[in-house]
């Protein structure tokens, strides 16, 4: 049996990973992931619905400093089996 496997880079602009981040909360009764604006829950669980203490915009912010810090290592190791 053969293994494929495979890596995909996607390039986002920062504001609108943010706003993903932001948006999100969970149903702590049914763990189903929610985002406020993209996948809203149903009226009735709004009340009941939790967010992540790092799901703010600093603490996502430093997340995608740190990305950008780290990136080219990474696909400098994979440079040579990259395709763009």
């Amino acid at each position: 049996m053969q293994l494929t496997h495979s890596s995909w880079r996607f390039q986002v602009p920062d504001d609108i990973l943010i706003e993903r981040v932001v948006g999100r909360r969970m149903d702590p009764e049914t763990g189903k992931i929610y985002h406020m604006k993209y996948f809203p829950p149903p009226p009735e669980i709004v009340d009941r619905l939790t967010q992540r203490s790092d799901d703010n915009e600093e603490a996502a912010r430093k997340r995608l400093d740190t990305h950008a810090k780290n990136v080219d290592a990474v696909i400098d190791n994979y440079k040579d089996i990259m395709v763009k």
